[in-house]
C-alpha cells in the first residue's frame, strides 16, 4: 500500500494512541489525580484551599458522605433520626459500631464532640465552610467569640450516639456534615503533636484513604486505610495528588499518561480534545459561577452607578463563544441556572451589548467619570491561562467606555490570602455552593459572614434569605424569596457575574466508576478504580 499525504496525519494518530495505550496500560494501579494548586493544610478544619479539601474528603469521614452522584448519605452513622423538644429540633446519629481511627484506636460520639467543637472555636483556622456551625445551637456566638466552645450544642450520649442541637431544620443540612470540615479529627493525635500532626508518620484519619506521604508543592500520596468501616468496597489501593497549576502543563502530562484526571484544560485545546480525545472528555453541570468582586471598602466602588457601569459593559456573549468555550453560560445574576426547584436565570438587562455599552458610558458620566478623570483600579486573579484571557478580554471591553484597569495575577493561596484580608480593588472569584440549594451562594453576601470577601452588606437582602430559611420546607414561597433576595443583590450590582461554570474534566479511559452526575466539586476516590488497559 502506498502511503498518500492525506493519509500521514491519520497514521501519526494511530501511533499516538498505541503508545498512549500502552503507556496507560503499563501505568500502576493507584489513581493518579492533578489538582490546580497545592494544599495548604491537610487539617480538614484549617484546610482553605480547594485542592486541600479535596483531599481531605478522601481521608477523612464525617456522620454523613457524597455518594457518586455527589448526594449526600450515611457516613459514620449507621442511622440519624430528628427528634423535637423544648429547645427546638435536634438530630441523634448512631454510629457504625467498631469505628476505628487510621492508627487502629477506637472512635467515638465523643471524638465528633470534640472536633465540631474545635471547629466552631475563632481559634481554629478553619475555613468558610466553618460558618454553617451556625445552624448549631450557640454556633453562631462561638463562631464570633462571644460564647465558649464547649457550649455549643452537640452532645455525647454515649460511646456511639451524638445529638445536634440546631437552630432550625433546613434540608441541606446533611450535604453540610458531608464536607470534611465536619468530619471527626483524632484528638489524641492533635494533643501530641499538636501543628506537626498533620504530617507524615503522625497524620491519623478516618475515611477510605490514609496519608502516607506529603511534599509540599509535589505531591500527597495516600493509601488504602485497613481500618476504614467499608474497606472492602474501595477498590483503589491508593491515590496520588499532584499540585499541577499550569494547564498546558497538565494537558501533556495528561497526553502522556502521567495523570489519569485533569480539573480544567486549556480552552484552546478543546477543539483538538473534541477531534482526537472525546472519550477522556467529561463536560458536565456545575454549582458555580465565574464572578468579579467589588471590594466594598474601597470608597471608588460605593457608587452603584460604577458597579453597574462596569457589569454592563462585559459582553458575556463574547466570553463564553470564544474565550472558554465549553457550554458555560452567560450570567446575569448569581444562581445556577436549572438548579432544583428554583426560578430561571435572570435575563440579561437591555436587549442588546450596545446598548449595554453605551448605558455603561452614561452611568459612568453620571458618576463624574470621563476623559479627564478616568475610572481607575486593580484587577486580582490567580495565575491560570483562562483567567488571564477572560481578563485581557474584560479589561478591553472596560477601557472602551474609558476605564484603566490594571491587572495583577498570583499563585491561587497569594490571591487567596489577600482576598480574605481584604488587600484589593477587584478580585476574580469562582463562587460555588456545597448543596443543590441558592443558599449554598447566598452567604458570599451576608453581611457579617466569612465568605462575605468582599464586606457587602444590605439589610433588605439579609432579610430575605433570612425569612426564606425560617421556612420549614422548600417550596415556591421559600423560592420566591430567594429570588428577591437574588434580585436585591443585582439591583445593588453587588458583583460582576461572568459566567456560570461547567465542570470540565479530562479523565483516563482506564479509570472506571466516573460519575458526570455529580454536581460538587469533589469526585470520592473510594468509588473509582484503574483497569490495566484502557476500555475499547
Amino acid at each position: 500500500m502506498r502511503l498518500t499525504p492525506d493519509m500521514a496525519p491519520r497514521l501519526l494518530a494511530l501511533v499516538a494512541a498505541l503508545l498512549l495505550g500502552a503507556a496507560q496500560a503499563a501505568a500502576p494501579p493507584e489513581l493518579r489525580v492533578a489538582l490546580a494548586g497545592d494544599a495548604d493544610s491537610l487539617d480538614p478544619q484549617a484546610a482553605v484551599s480547594a485542592p486541600a479539601l479535596v483531599i481531605a474528603f478522601d481521608l477523612f469521614e464525617g456522620l454523613y458522605t457524597l455518594d457518586n452522584n455527589g448526594q449526600p448519605v450515611l457516613g459514620a452513622a449507621a442511622a440519624v433520626r430528628t427528634l423535637e423538644h423544648a429547645g427546638g429540633p435536634a438530630l441523634e446519629f448512631t454510629l457504625r459500631p467498631n469505628l476505628r481511627w487510621s492508627d487502629g484506636r477506637p472512635l467515638t460520639a465523643q471524638d465528633f464532640e470534640y472536633s465540631l467543637q474545635r471547629l466552631a472555636d475563632p481559634a481554629t483556622a478553619g475555613n468558610m465552610l466553618a460558618s454553617y456551625v451556625g445552624q448549631i445551637r450557640q454556633g453562631d456566638l462561638i463562631l464570633r467569640g462571644k460564647a465558649a466552645p464547649a457550649t455549643l450544642g452537640v452532645t455525647a450520649l454515649d460511646e456511639r450516639r451524638l445529638r445536634i442541637d440546631l437552630v432550625r431544620n433546613v434540608a441541606w443540612f446533611p450535604a453540610v456534615l458531608a464536607f470534611p470540615s465536619f468530619a471527626p479529627v483524632p484528638r489524641h493525635v492533635i494533643e501530641k503533636h499538636g501543628r506537626q500532626w498533620t504530617r507524615p508518620g503522625n497524620h491519623v484519619s478516618n475515611g477510605p484513604f490514609r496519608l502516607v506521604d506529603w511534599q509540599p508543592n509535589r505531591l500527597v500520596r495516600t493509601e488504602r486505610n485497613p481500618y476504614f468501616h467499608a474497606v472492602k468496597s474501595v477498590r483503589l489501593p491508593g491515590v496520588r495528588y499532584l499540585p499541577v497549576a499550569d494547564q498546558n502543563a497538565g494537558f501533556r502530562l495528561f497526553q502522556s499518561a502521567q495523570i489519569d484526571t485533569m480539573t480544567n484544560f486549556p480552552p484552546e485545546k478543546y477543539d483538538y480534545i473534541l477531534a482526537n480525545m472525546r472519550r477522556e472528555l467529561h463536560i458536565a453541570p456545575s454549582l458555580g459561577v465565574t464572578a468579579y468582586l467589588f471590594n466594598f471598602r474601597k470608597p471608588l466602588f460605593r457608587d452603584v452607578r460604577v458597579r453597574r457601569a462596569l457589569a454592563l459593559a462585559v459582553d458575556r456573549g463574547l466570553l463564553t463563544k470564544r474565550i472558554v468555550r465549553t457550554g458555560d453560560l452567560p450570567a446575569y445574576g448569581l444562581v445556577t441556572p436549572g438548579l432544583p426547584g428554583y426560578p430561571a436565570a435572570l435575563p440579561a438587562p437591555l436587549a442588546t451589548q450596545a446598548a449595554r455599552t453605551a448605558e455603561a458610558r452614561r452611568l459612568l458620566a453620571a458618576a463624574g467619570f470621563g476623559p479627564g478623570r478616568p475610572l481607575s483600579f486593580e484587577l486580582l486573579y490567580h495565575t491560570n491561562e483562562e483567567h488571564k484571557n477572560v481578563a485581557l478580554a474584560v479589561a478591553a471591553m472596560w477601557q472602551a467606555i474609558g476605564v484603566r484597569v490594571t491587572l495583577r495575577n498570583a499563585e491561587r493561596q497569594a490571591v487567596e490570602v489577600a482576598v480574605r484580608n481584604g488587600e484589593f480593588d477587584m478580585a476574580r472569584a469562582a463562587l460555588f455552593s456545597a448543596y443543590a440549594d441558592a443558599n449554598g451562594l447566598f452567604g458570599n453576601f451576608s453581611t457579617g459572614h466569612s465568605a462575605n470577601v468582599s464586606a457587602y452588606s444590605n439589610r433588605a437582602f439579609d432579610g430575605a434569605i433570612g425569612r426564606a430559611e425560617a421556612m420549614p420546607s422548600a417550596g415556591a414561597d421559600r423560592a420566591a424569596l430567594q429570588r428577591d433576595a437574588e434580585r436585591q443583590l443585582i439591583a445593588d450590582q453587588a458583583f460582576v457575574p461572568l459566567y456560570f461554570m461547567t465542570s470540565r474534566r479530562l479523565v483516563a479511559q482506564r479509570v472506571s466508576g466516573w460519575s458526570d452526575q455529580n454536581l460538587t466539586a469533589l469526585r470520592p476516590a473510594r468509588y473509582l478504580d484503574v483497569v490495566t488497559a484502557p476500555a475499547r
